[in-house]
């Protein structure tokens, strides 16, 4: 068998590098001549070609990498390649599985929250004593992981376009958190979209679990569907925080009902974890564990996941609590480039200093007008300050423009500190990208983090 590795991301060299040293005949190559001429340099135990030079034939799979489009907004030559020559195109995550098939595989996927529940579940399954980890689309490539334990769980954050490259992969658990438009520029059609979604539940058995929110209109019809398709054997499990479900897990206002098997019901609220989106992650990362250990026959006590749930952090970046002074809450929430991810956070706080700005997205912070009452203040940054400052204005939100986030975050601090309100938020969400001042979000939360911690207990 001959591996052709395209497409030279870090998950591309890291399956090369695995491939290459397990023996298999593995070439890489990439449409970009200019990474193939660098990572020759870099990684001299590699075998590196020009797409042109590759014999394709029916002994070759094609580890094709998912940033790459595939079908939108062109079919990419590949395709009829792997048609003609009768190769096999996959995903790293696909050819992982077909080399350890058995172990344990769990899949999360969906539109917003996959990161969080993928993270907030590998940590409950540490807490728990049960071997495992997390990689996939969450960044941590799959062939970084350990291989060499016999008893051994994967948990997969998976994307749409990963998705789209899997054949034989078979999720003991799969998990589908909502559906809502994205990557439409690369699927041509939402219907498209939804598709590829319902492709983490391909070759699941009688003895797997569905997991699927049913607060979300797209999501709750593909539970139909699959509820009323006589092919399909999975157990279908509903998941929501708005209703109680008869076979299912809720999560509603900080109380946790479980109707599978069994009724249970606890209290489940976290410092961490706040609003109703992550009332959702928590939920699955709840079923996820109980469904797990019930199936394993691990005798988990449902009160131990929940407990493991209350310790997880969160993830950086995501409405992160960076510390709390007295009345005085941090949070840290740069990974909201747009407005629907600052919904989020201002649903979730009142009295709110709030540092925005940036690189502005189109529609602005049009949205986020029910919410400005909770706003005490806003601080503007970046090259959007003279359109937000427009808005907040016409909707008599108070607001400074501050240039840069140092600025705004003195400035913030001094009114919050001297503001006669109690619980006080200030809150760095920037409903913009981050391309203005800084190379990511992740820098910018950084930043804000650095400027947090230095501050005196």
């Amino acid at each position: 068998m001959k591996y052709i590795v395209y497409g030279l991301g870090i998950s591309g060299i890291s399956a090369a590098k695995y491939l290459a040293s397990k023996g298999f005949d593995t070439i890489c190559t990439d449409d970009n001549l200019e990474v193939i001429k660098n990572d020759r340099e870099k990684y001299p135990q590699l075998k590196f070609a020009h797409f042109e030079e590759i014999n394709f034939d029916e002994n070759t799979i094609i580890s094709f990498a998912p940033g790459i489009p595939l079908y939108f907004p062109k079919r990419h030559k590949i395709l009829e390649i792997a048609r003609e020559k009768k190769s096999q195109l996959a995903c790293d995550i696909e050819i992982f599985y077909r080399l350890n098939k058995e172990k344990k595989f769990i899949a999360i996927t969906g539109t917003n929250g996959k990161s969080t529940t993928t993270a907030l579940s590998g940590f409950v399954f540490k807490e728990l004593g049960i071997n495992s980890d997390i990689g996939g689309n969450i960044g941590i490539p799959c062939f970084e992981l350990k291989q060499d334990e016999k008893d051994y769980t994967y948990i997969f954050e998976t994307s749409s376009f990963q998705l789209d490259l899997i054949s034989q992969t078979h999720f003991t658990i799969a998990a589908l958190l909502n559906i809502t438009p994205d990557h439409i520029d690369r699927h041509g059609l939402m219907e498209n979209y939804i598709e590829s979604k319902k492709r983490v539940f391909l070759n699941q058995t009688s003895n797997d679990f569905a997991l699927i929110d049913v607060d979300n209109e797209n999501s709750k019809n593909v539970f139909s569907q699959l509820q009323n398709n006589q092919n399909f054997q999975a157990k279908l499990i509903g998941i929501s925080t708005e209703k109680l479900q008869q076979n299912g897990v809720s999560l509603i206002n900080g109380k946790l009902n479980c109707n599978i098997n069994k009724a249970l019901e606890f209290e489940l609220k976290s410092e961490f974890l706040r609003g109703q989106h992550n009332e959702q992650n928590m939920a699955f990362a709840f079923a996820i564990a109980y469904l797990y250990s019930e199936k394993f026959n691990l005798n988990i006590a449902p009160e131990k996941i929940i407990a493991a749930i209350k310790k997880f952090k969160g993830l950086p970046h995501r409405m992160q609590i960076v510390a709390k002074i007295n009345d005085l809450r941090f949070v840290n929430d740069s990974k909201a480039t747009n407005a629907e991810s600052t919904e989020k956070a201002l649903k979730t706080y009142d009295n709110v200093f709030w540092i925005l700005g940036g690189k502005a997205k189109e529609g602005g912070i049009e949205i986020l007008k029910p919410y400005f009452n909770k706003i005490a203040k806003a601080y503007l940054i970046g090259e959007s300050s003279d359109e937000f400052a427009k808005i907040l204005q016409e909707n008599n939100v108070p607001f400074e423009k501050c240039g840069d986030l140092a600025n705004a975050f003195n400035k913030s601090l001094t009114d919050a500190k001297n503001s006669s309100l109690t619980e006080k938020n200030i809150l760095l969400s920037p409903a913009c990208a981050s391309f203005d001042q800084w190379k990511s979000f992740e820098q910018r939360g950084d930043y804000f983090c650095k400027l947090v911690n230095e501050l005196p207990s």
